[in-house]
């Protein structure tokens, strides 16, 4: 009987090589070069722009496991990370492992004897050189990619890490990849297809040794020698749930957020305009850079009064606009995000007023503080996830 695979990504299982006419979908896919070489059916469910961490509304690893029953396969291979590192919004480490320990869980529930394959994501340019620049949210790649490492060995699985034989690199970059970044080129898929091919085939005759016997883990083992999950044992999750990123928890357990939303003050008469001005920008900067982690101190932000709106209060109220514009590209890069109502809010997009009728400057300030207030508690919603 022939071995049914199913493969479960994002974009360059799909087969992307880049952005323009040179570069076409890889022709034969990363999936199908895999299954012609070992003789395998393949179903490549792959997706453009997904993630382990399903932070976003994209169909993800949780809301792909959702839909499959994964007694109908024999073998997955499962590839995600790159997006979870480069894409706003950025995935934490704890939620990635969060979702790849929910969803093995689910496919092994479908599936115990299913052989389950982990390829680390290739490198990505998109941040810079070296994978220990971090990105908005303060992770670098090599932790990101470190992290799906480690819980594949947590979860007693096999992981192809392509870092311990680059096939491309920083200096490489522009032959290997179609977009300079992140695709590579045809050649190179075809390349990593066959070392994949070549790495499962020489696992497959003790995979069911090496990674389906043992004991069960217990609750609060982190053991990665040999052992694999009781489902008989452990409680039972409400699967349903899993397209909406999560799985149900028991009622009782109560999550502490690390980091606390903002509420910022409307100024409705001109006698309030430089207090809540300043209380206002004080605590935007105080929960960019708690996000950020660093000391608000090092913003160089200084709150001024002035008994007078004159010249000095307006050019101030200018200034400190555009200081907050730079800082937040500084500290986060973007916080640009949809308000829910089709609407794209952000801290860096606030405008600094220039009228000179103060009910007019009143109104924008409003508008702004409103919609960066949006943009961040936006940001720490996501940001709670993970923790």
């Amino acid at each position: 009987m022939t071995t049914r695979m199913i493969v479960l990504g994002d974009s360059i299982l799909w087969g992307t090589t880049g952005f323009d006419s040179a570069h076409p979908r890889a022709n034969p896919t990363i999936p199908d070069a895999i299954g012609s070489a070992l003789g395998w059916t393949v179903d490549n469910q792959a997706i453009g722009g997904t993630r382990w961490a399903d932070v976003d509304n994209k169909d993800n690893f949780l809301e792909q496991v959702a839909k499959f029953n994964f007694k109908n396969y024999d073998v997955a291979l499962l590839g995600y990370g790159i997006n979870d590192f480069d894409d706003f919004p950025h995935s934490s480490p704890k939620q990635i492992t969060s979702a790849m320990s929910t969803g093995i869980t689910k496919m092994r529930s479908d599936n115990p004897t299913i052989r389950i394959y982990i390829e680390l994501p290739t490198p990505s340019f998109a941040k810079g050189s070296d994978d220990g620049v971090v990105n908005e949210a303060g992770y670098s790649q090599r932790q990101i990619y470190d992290t799906i490492k480690q819980e594949a060995a947590t979860l007693n699985l096999p992981s192809y890490d392509w870092r311990d034989s680059p096939l491309i690199t920083y200096a490489n970059r522009n032959q290997t990849l179609g977009d300079g970044q992140i695709h590579p080129v045809n050649a190179i898929q075809q390349q990593m297809a066959a070392r994949l091919a070549s790495w499962i085939k020489s696992l497959e005759p003790t995979y069911n040794a090496t990674y389906l016997a043992g004991k069960a883990v217990t609750a609060g083992d982190n053991s990665s020698s040999g052992v694999v999950i009781d489902h008989d044992n452990t409680p039972s999750i409400d699967w349903s749930t899993l397209d909406n990123g999560r799985a149900s928890q028991p009622s009782a357990i109560v999550t502490t957020p690390k980091f606390d939303k903002i509420t910022l003050e409307t100024i409705n008469v001109t006698c309030e305009l430089n207090s809540k001005f300043n209380s206002n920008v004080s605590k935007i900067i105080n929960a960019m850079c708690k996000i950020a982690g660093v000391n608000a101190a090092e913003v160089g932000w200084t709150a001024k009064s002035f008994t007078l709106l004159n010249r000095a209060c307006r050019n101030y109220l200018i200034d400190t606009v555009l200081l907050l514009r730079q800082t937040t590209i500084d500290l986060l890069g973007s916080t640009e995000i949809d308000d829910g109502n089709g609407n794209l809010v952000s801290v860096e997009a606030m405008t600094p007023p220039t009228s000179l009728i103060i009910d007019e400057v009143i109104t924008e300030l409003n508008t702004d503080f409103k919609n960066a207030a949006t943009a961040l508690n936006l940001m720490i919603d996501q940001l709670n996830q993970g923790y």
